[in-house]
This record gives structure tokens, sequence and C-alpha cells, in this order.
């Protein structure tokens, strides 16, 4: 059996018992109202009856007032008593309803006067005189019968009205009462149950439910409140859900967004990649990030953020053209990590990093080719004249020769001195601007470097370096390239060493470069005529905004030191 047939089949009870009471009280109302009616009309028949029964007298004296004054009317007034003797009021008295001895005391009247009548129309009429007290006693008694059954009645019909107005009021109140608690009070507390679903709480409570149109509406109530609340829940956790889904790509797109500004910047250095790891690390869900960066043209490095722990790392390639250059390593909660996020940052990185070493690459050769113009630029000018001068000054002095000008010939002498200084000087910086190197990386370009002068000597060149590559601009590379290389060719060529050590280490942003050898070393008080590497270096180290630093004595080899900050 459906639901609704089941509801079809419950006891209307509330409209059952209102419709009874309803009944009851309207069938009491026409009890009662025919009641009252029939004892009304009773009781006019009784007070006809005994205005009837009262007359008697008057007319029983007024016979035997007749008999005394022989007064012709006596006919008339015998047939005026029989007729209201026998009237139609003191007739009805013949009935069920009306007791036996107002009935036994009517009948004695009507036998007492079938007595007497034969008397007053015969000759002997002083017997009515004599008879007509005890007759007119009789009557007496036959109206004081009528009249207290006449009040009996009226006792009764108002006995009977109280009787029927207090079960009215009895009913009426028990229906108000069983409608206050049936009806009202049920539907006040459906009224507040719906206030409280507009102020979206669920958790209704209602009293039992009964077998009747409220239980009904209750039950369904209830169950309309439990759906409301399964539904209003599970709407407040789909939208918490997409809020926490549109949260959580907002956040992705600003993390992009920073990610992607970082990169635009006009020089990738470390910092550049620290704050884009910091960036990715307030995703959400991770604790460590760590960049790791092995392209075949350049030194490996790395960055790393956030509290790493002694736990495994989470690996993604760094792919850029199908080219791996390295992985973005994570430490984190994997249930709470965007994966798609991560794979956007990890492209993210690898294009920052081919595009960092596109251009260091291309500032390199920028550099490179500006170098390589300059000494272009000297070997045709400069050069080609300081040769031409030097042709010149040998014409000059075997011309002074061959005129015996003795007295000029120092001068002749000093000038191709200076000339032979000035070129000297010339081919080292045409030297210096023609150093050729493929690399833009500063490790590997200084390990193309000393294999370059490895061959030029026998003596052993150690190299180490831990400095940070990523952010050193190309102009300082160029500028310590060169002083490493002049303090290595020095130790080649002038200090007869058999070791030379290279040793490039950072603390913090400042970097330091030390050059030793084990050569015969120098005085630094004495001065070296036609040397100039130590006065380009320290041109150089000015360039760098750095210190340098000359350690050096006989027999005790050389150190250089040379220290300044990253930008």
């Amino acid at each position: 059996m459906t639901n609704s047939n089941k509801e079809i089949e419950v006891k209307q009870s509330v409209t059952t018992t209102v419709a009874r009471a309803l009944l009851v009280i309207l069938l009491l109302a026409v009890l009662i109202t025919g009641f009252s009616i029939i004892t009304l009309a009773s009781s006019l028949n009784d007070a006809s009856a005994i205005n009837t029964a009262g007359s008697l007298r008057m007319q029983s004296y007024r016979v035997a007032y007749d008999i005394v004054v022989d007064s012709p009317l006596l006919p008339e007034h015998v047939q005026s008593f029989e007729y209201s003797l026998l009237s139609p009021e003191l007739l009805l008295l013949d009935n069920p309803a009306v007791p036996t001895s107002i009935r036994q005391q009517y009948d004695e009247l009507i036998t007492r006067w079938m007595q007497l009548r034969p008397e007053l129309l015969g000759s002997d009429r002083a017997f009515y005189l004599e008879q007509v007290g005890l007759f007119v006693n009789n009557i007496d008694r036959f109206v004081f019968e009528l009249q207290k059954h006449s009040e009996d009645k009226l006792q009764a019909l108002a006995i009977s009205g109280s009787i029927g107005l207090g079960l009215i009021l009895a009913t009426v109140l028990f229906l108000i009462q069983y409608t206050q608690r049936r009806i009202v009070q049920p539907l006040n507390t459906l009224v507040r149950a719906s206030q409280q679903i507009q102020r979206r709480d669920f958790d209704v409570v209602l009293p039992p439910t009964r077998s009747n149109e409220l239980g009904v509406l209750s039950n369904s109530f209830s169950s309309m409140a439990s759906e409301l609340k399964n539904l209003y829940a599970d709407l407040e956790s789909k939208i918490e859900s997409k809020t926490q889904k549109l949260t959580k790509a907002n956040l992705s797109l600003n993390v992009l967004y920073k990610c992607s500004t970082l990169l635009s910047s006009s020089q990738l250095t470390r910092t550049i990649f620290e704050n884009i790891l910091e960036t990715s690390l307030n995703a959400g869900g991770m604790t460590a990030l760590k960049l790791d960066v092995h392209h075949p043209n350049e030194s490996h490095w790395g960055v790393s953020v956030g509290d790493a722990k002694e736990t495994a790392w989470h690996t993604l390639p760094l792919l850029h053209d199908n080219e791996v250059l390295g992985s973005l390593d994570w430490q984190g909660d994997n249930t709470l990590v965007d994966s798609a996020l991560l794979e956007s940052i990890a492209a993210i990185l690898a294009r920052g990093v081919r595009y960092k070493h596109a251009q260091k690459q291309a500032m390199h050769l920028a550099v490179m080719e500006e170098r390589a113009t300059l000494a272009r630029e000297l070997h045709d000018s400069i050069a080609q004249s300081l040769s031409y001068l030097k042709i010149q000054t040998s014409i000059l002095k075997r011309h002074l020769k061959n005129a015996n000008a003795p007295d000029c010939e120092p001068i002749a002498d000093d000038i191709s001195e200076q000339l032979r200084v000035t070129y000297d000087q010339l081919r080292e910086l045409l030297t210096a601007f023609r150093l050729s190197l493929s690399n833009s990386d500063f490790r590997l370009a200084l390990e193309e470097m000393i294999s370059t002068l490895q061959g030029q000597t026998t003596a052993s060149i150690n190299v180490s370096s831990s400095i940070d590559t990523v952010s050193m601009t190309v102009e300082y590379q160029m500028h310590v390239l060169q002083i490493i290389r002049e303090a290595c060719v020095n130790a080649i060529k002038h200090a007869n060493a058999t070791t030379i050590t290279v040793q490039c280490r950072q603390m913090g942003q400042r970097v330091y470069v030390e050059i030793s050898d084990n050569g015969i070393g120098f005085d630094l008080q004495e001065e070296k005529p036609n040397h100039y590497g130590l006065q380009i270096m320290q041109e150089r180290s000015k360039m760098l905004c750095g210190d340098i630093e000359f350690l050096s004595a006989p027999a005790q080899g050389c150190r250089v030191l040379l220290s300044f900050n990253q930008i």
C-alpha cells in the first residue's frame, strides 16, 4: 500500500471529533428547544385548564345563586357550567402525561356533576345547595393539583434547560480545549517550526505525531525539514567545495602571475628564482621546494626554499622543447598539492632557466663581439701606426749614425724604446681583447680558459670554484676571468712556478678569488719596468668595485687576493 493510500486511510479524529461535538451540541439544542416548546405548549394548555377550572368555582356559586333567587337564567348557567367542565382544555388532561390523581379528580368532578345535574333540573334544587360547598372544595383541590402539576412542569423545564445549557457549555468548553490542544497548539508548533526554518535552522523538533490531519501534516513537515536540511547541507557543501576550488584556482592564478612577473625581469638572478620558489611555496600543501638545474652548457646550480626534512622528495622534470634542463623537487602533503599548478610552475622555471641561459649567452656574445671589434680597431689603427713609427725610427737612427750625429742617437734610442714599450702594451691589450670563450657560464668559461693556459705550460694548474654563477653578470665575469688569466700568465712567464692554484668561493654576496703559485716571487717594493699586469689587474678590480691585494716575497711565491660584491 502506498503512502498516499495510507494517508487516506488515516482516522480523521480531529474532523470527526469536532463534527461529533457540533452534532451533539446541535442535537442538545434541538432537544432542549423541542422540549421547551412542548413544555411551553403544555404550560399554555395548563394555564387554560387552570383558568377554566377556576371558573368552575365561580359558575358553581352562580348556579347556587340562581337557585336561591329563582333566576330564569339557571338553565343557561347550567349549560355554561357543563360546557366549561367538558371544555377541550380540560378534556386534554385525559392523557398519560397528566398525573393519575388529576385525571381521577377530573373524572370525579364529571361524575359528581352528573349526579348533581338532574337535581338542578328537577324539583329538589335544595340538595344542590347542600352539596355545592363540597363540590367547590373538590374543584379547589382539582385546581390546586393542576397548579402544582404546572409548577412541576415549569421546574422540570428549568432543570432540563439548565442541564441542557450545562451540557452545551461543557461541550463547548471541551471543544475549545480540544481545539486548543489538538489544533491550535500543533498549528502554533508548525508556525514556530516554519519560522525556525526561515532562520535556516532545520533542526525542527515536533511533538509526537497523531493519527489525524495534523499528524500527517507534522510528519510531512518533519520530512520536509529533514530533506531541506540535507539539501541545504549538500548545497553548502557544494558551495564550499566550489568556493575552495575557486579560491584555489585564484591562488594558483596569482602564483602563476607573480611567477611570470618575476620571470619578466631584465636580469635573471638567483634571488629571482628564490622569489619564484617562495611564491610557489605559498600555494599550499608544500613545505620545501628545490630547483636543481643541470643544463648541458651551464654549470650545475640549484636553489632551495622552505623547511626541508629527512623525507623523500617528489620530482618534476624541467622540460623545454622536449629537453630536460633539471628538476623541481618538493616535499609536503601530496593530497593538498595541486599537481597541475606544480607542472605549470615547472614549465615557468624551465622557460626561466632557458631564458636566463639565452640571455647570458646573448650578453656574452655581445661583449665578446664588442671586444673583438675593439681589438680589430686597435690592430688596424694604433698597432699599424706604431709599427710604422718603429720602422721610421729605425730609419732615423740609421740616418743619424751615417750623419755622425752622436748627440741625437740617445734621443732616437729613447723614442725607439718608448715605441717598443707602447707596442708591447698594445699587444697585451689585443691579446686580452681577443680572449675568446665559447661558454657564458663562469665556471665553464674558467675551466675553458685554464685548459687553454694548461696547454702553454708544464706547471700544474688546479681550479676550484663555488661562486654563484647564476647572478654574475657578463661584465663582472669577463673582468674576473681577465684577472685570473693575468695572474696565471704572470706565474707561468715570470715566476717559473710548477704549481698554480685558483680558488673561487662566495660568502653571501661577497666573492673571494685567490690565485697562488710556488714560483720565485718578487719584491713588492721593487718597481718592475715594462710589466703592466699588476696595474691592469688593479684597474679591473676597481671596475668590479672590489679590492685586490698582492702578497709576495722573493723565493716565497705569489698570492693574488680579489674580493668584490655580487650585484
